[in-house]
């Protein structure tokens, strides 16, 4: 199978609501009239929900009970509020799949969504688009579930197995998750940034030039993958390169430090994911 015949399947493609896309348009248009979009986004009930939960967990630090979309763009800002449409609007997009558990899936991506931001907040880069990556870091896997079962399974094999991207295309497909996430959200009209920060979240190295973001994804996906307990955390952290840790921006002893913060966030998500 190969990558375009995904996308020619457009009865099975996720469609994200019409605000959701002109607020991922947003990204490239400073003259966003922010009112209107708030009343826009405040018509959508159930995009409405989801973002005054996630406004009022622990994760976006608001001081107060927020209980409007225009509340939650003066308390927590235009940015931290794109961030919370366009990912409820995209966990809302996909169809159900037999056999694919998608509350765990939402589960380990809002997981990374949560650890990169965290990451980006220690280096002081923008919390809400490392948070964006990790809702869409593994969006690819729940696409190709949808559109072709069969050969996610096969993919799912492939990579539990050790194997190349030589040995998939043996076996009739030219593309991964990672490969076809990517198209989605460069379909999706996502920034530059993003994209490639997704299309080199397993070799942030391999980008050029080499950009902080993409690192801050592979640690937060490592986090997410072998760190359940604090020492497991410190763990990751102890076996993390310096030359990952310098990309990200980051310091391992300030990480470590503040680890008790990530562990209280993360127990927080069980009531955010639905």
């Amino acid at each position: 199978m190969k990558l375009e015949d995904v996308f020619e399947q457009t009865h099975r493609l996720p469609t994200i609501p019409k605000i959701v896309q002109e607020l991922i348009d947003s990204f490239n248009d400073e003259g966003i009239e922010i009112g209107r979009i708030a009343q826009k986004i405040a018509l959508d009930q159930v995009i409405t929900a989801k973002v005054l939960r996630l406004a009022n967990s622990v994760h976006f630090g608001a001081t107060r009970r927020i209980g409007t979309v225009n509340e939650a763009m003066v308390v927590l800002g235009f940015n931290t509020v794109r961030t919370l449409v366009i990912a409820s609007g995209i966990t809302g997009a996909f169809i159900t799949t037999p056999g694919f558990d998608r509350k765990q899936f939402w589960h380990k991506s809002l997981t990374v969504a949560s650890d990169a931001r965290w990451l980006a907040s220690k280096a002081k880069l923008p919390p809400e688009m490392a948070f964006t990556c990790g809702i869409l870091h593994s969006i690819g896997e729940m696409l190709v579930h949808v559109v072709a079962p069969d050969v996610a399974a096969k993919i799912e094999q492939h990579l539990s197995e050790g194997g190349t991207g030589a040995s998939l295309t043996e076996n009739g497909i030219d593309f991964d998750f990672v490969t076809a996430g990517v198209e989605l959200v460069r379909r999706w009209n996502f920034p530059n940034t993003i994209v490639e920060a997704l299309r080199h979240q397993n070799d942030p190295a391999g980008q050029t030039p080499p950009d902080c973001l993409s690192a801050i994804l592979n640690l937060a996906i490592r986090l997410q993958r072998e760190g359940k307990t604090a020492d497991e955390l410190q763990a990751v952290l102890a076996d993390t390169s310096d030359a990952l840790l310098q990309q990200a921006r980051l310091d391992r002893g300030q990480l470590v430090e503040h680890l008790p913060e990530l562990l209280e966030l993360r127990g927080a998500l069980d009531e955010l994911v639905g």
